[in-house]
């Protein structure tokens, strides 16, 4: 059957290669760019129809989702008889003649359309009812939309084979920027990150302690020299608390001591070099702790796994923990700390925390909530005007149990996010959007037992990839893509990888070149579309999304075959077909690593939609190298050839880049 049901058809008598020799090449009844042309048509007629279908089959499985879920063979409508089938009959109708205007040629009942109806047997099995009404998340549609709307647009002529096509100025700038933005990522694997930063907001009343941003409530500090009575401090200054004026403000200052710095082994005193007072915490206490926002936590998942190394970040088996240091105040006009390494106090300690508490001051270069490498140089600008005040933690790892709080990092405080900036706010980079795909340089457990409780708290736009033909990505010779992880070991190596559907070769000989040669009736015969078989109902009743999805997850492997053969025959074809570009196979979500014995007479290609659900995407921009895959699950076999497949997965986030028309508000 063809894809689209129409006089396109298969040959009784087939077509070899063989047969194709005996017509001269100059003879040929069409070019291979009218072969893409009319497989494009076909193509996207036939998605047409099949969401058609889908909806009107998930409608029918509404009204006896027990007795037809698994029905094989033709279908019994007489279980369905009734007014609502009637009903769904003409919307079903109403559908096709909308999309697919001369498909029922008027038919009175469309259940006697024979193109149809075996359309209709085929989608049967393949279009399940979910207990998930909803759509997909934000994270996944934009991703799932994005893509969908630049697989249309090159199908339609609006958009070239690759982002990096078309003007050689458009080309290179494009590809320069990739390969920046790559060496970028990937210098942050190397180098690691030496500094976060945030900003807690300080709120008369802090809410619940599941609220996130939490705020802060005021910051009060006790304190006393000797044996002096304690005082106390509110800060922020406020007109209607004695506690929290100017003059009590002013005592604390007073009351500190000039603070010294490390050299070595020794403490020194050099006011040119460090002018500032400073309280030990033997001398005051505060009701503000980092630990209870989330920034320990938060500088743990962002600065911790370039420090502690793979096998501990794998195992999540390392955690910080803070001990106060000390108070510091810096006043105008002329407090300062000239640029210095800190002195670490332990084997164990790995950095400070400066937490800078809410007193207005000029100048001082502020670093909200920061946390600094104990390697690393860092200084405190002249203070002009007013106080600084900061308390300083020293940051110790260690062995501890995991827990999880809501992040309270600025991510304007890294490294990164500048540089993406600037290049988002630059047209000429993916100007229509369009979505980046970066391997994880970390070795996440992205297939054990906690991995849908524990990885989404921690890493958004996070998917697992299956490997297709040995590889998880296309190769890009461009960008020094190989598309495999590097130094695999032997069982990876021994792995059964996804295969390419079908022999390209034979199907191009049998389906596609009858078509070229002799103007025979044409066979699209596309692999069946690789995306979830449960799909919500709010995701299929959206039948124009539901289509373009279904013709961007479907193959027509014998075109890359009909395309090889022009290029070797010397005959014209697009050089920006959109059947040259390979797609990578995206897991609808995260699951843990299992074992099935489901398919027993099934192949592992087979089985796969059923285990672990996945997307075909084409059309993502790829950064960086797969690093480090996992087992993602296993199929068992009995029987006379017993035996084990595993497939494996690799973790990547997706970053979805918004059109350039929609990106304002970086400009804020």
């Amino acid at each position: 059957m063809s894809d689209d049901g129409s006089h396109h058809f298969s040959n009784e008598q087939g077509w070899r290669m063989d047969d194709a020799d005996k017509i001269p090449i100059e003879e040929y009844s069409h070019t291979v760019i009218d072969l893409e042309n009319e497989v494009n048509r076909v193509m996207t007629e036939g998605c047409k129809v099949d969401a058609c279908l889908d909806w009107f089959i998930y409608r029918l499985k509404e009204i006896k989702p027990d007795n037809n879920q698994y029905m094989y063979g033709q279908i019994n409508f007489e279980l369905f008889s009734g007014s609502r089938l009637e009903e769904i009959k003409e919307e079903l109708r109403a559908n096709l003649n909308r999309l697919v205007p001369s498909y029922l040629n008027g038919a009175s009942d469309i259940l006697e359309v024979e193109k149809l109806t075996e359309r209709l047997n085929v989608r049967w099995r393949s279009t399940q009812v979910s207990n998930n009404t909803k759509k997909q998340d934000d994270v996944a549609g934009s991703i799932l939309d994005t893509l969908i709307e630049k697989n249309c647009r090159r199908h339609s002529g609006g958009l070239k084979a690759s982002s990096t096509a078309g003007l050689p100025e458009t080309q290179d700038s494009f590809l320069n920027s990739c390969l920046q933005l790559k060496t970028f990522i990937e210098g942050e694997r190397t180098t690691a990150s030496y500094t976060c930063g945030g900003c807690i907001p300080i709120v008369q009343a802090t809410g619940p302690l599941d609220k996130h941003p939490r705020g802060s409530g005021p910051v009060n500090i006790f304190w006393s020299i000797g044996n002096s009575s304690a005082r106390r401090v509110s800060l922020p200054l406020r007109a209607d608390a004695e506690d929290a004026s100017p003059a009590v403000l002013q005592h604390l200052i007073t009351s500190c001591e000039p603070a010294s710095f490390g050299r070595g082994q020794e403490d020194v005193m050099d006011l040119s070099y460090r002018r500032a007072g400073k309280l030990d915490p033997k001398n005051f206490a505060t009701s503000f702790h980092p630990a209870t926002f989330g920034i320990i936590e938060t500088i743990e998942k962002v600065l911790l796994p370039g420090i502690v190394g793979e096998t501990a970040n794998r195992l999540r088996s390392r955690k910080i923990y803070a001990e106060l240091y000390k108070m510091n105040i810096y006043s105008g006009p002329s407090g300062l700390f000239r640029s210095h390494v800190d002195t670490p106090r332990s084997q164990n300690q790995i950095g400070s925390l400066v937490d800078c508490l809410p007193v207005r001051f000029k100048g001082g270069s502020l670093l909200e909530g920061t946390k600094v490498e104990s390697d690393c140089e860092h200084e405190i600008k002249t203070v002009t005007e007013g106080d600084r005040i900061t308390l300083t933690y020293n940051l110790y790892v260690s062995d501890g149990a995991d827990s999880v709080l809501h992040s309270i990092m600025d991510p304007k405080s890294l490294p990164l996010y500048g540089w993406v900036k600037d290049l988002l706010m630059k047209p000429g980079f993916l100007d229509d959007g369009g979505v980046l795909g970066i391997f994880c340089s970390h070795a996440y457990p992205h297939s054990s037992s906690s991995t849908t409780h524990d990885l989404p708290r921690g890493l958004k736009g996070f998917y697992p990839f299956w490997k297709i033909t040995g590889s998880y990505i296309p190769k890009d010779p461009k960008l020094g893509l190989k598309g495999k992880v590097k130094r695999e070991g032997e069982i990876a190596r021994r792995s059964r990888y996804i295969g390419e559907w079908g022999d390209d070769e034979y199907e191009f000989a049998d389906e596609l070149q009858p078509y070229l040669a002799k103007d025979e009736p044409l066979l699209v015969n596309p692999t069946n579309e690789v995306l979830p078989q449960a799909s919500s109902r709010e995701d299929i009743a959206d039948i124009d999304r539901r289509w373009r999805l279904l013709r961007m997850t479907r193959r027509v492997g014998s075109m890359k075959k009909a395309i090889s053969f022009a290029r070797s025959k010397g005959l014209p074809y697009k050089e920006d077909s959109s059947y040259l570009e390979e797609g990578a196979q995206v897991g609808s979500c995260l699951r843990p690593y299992e074992t099935t014995e489901w398919g027993q007479e099934m192949s592992l290609d087979e089985v796969l939609p059923h285990v672990w659900p996945a997307y075909y995407l084409p059309g993502i921009t790829w950064l960086t190298e797969p690093k480090h895959e996992e087992m993602a699950f296993s199929q068992v076999t009995y029987g006379n050839e017993a035996g084990i497949g595993t497939r494996y997965s690799c973790a990547a986030i997706l970053a979805v880049i918004s059109p350039w028309d929609q990106r304002n508000t970086l400009h804020e």
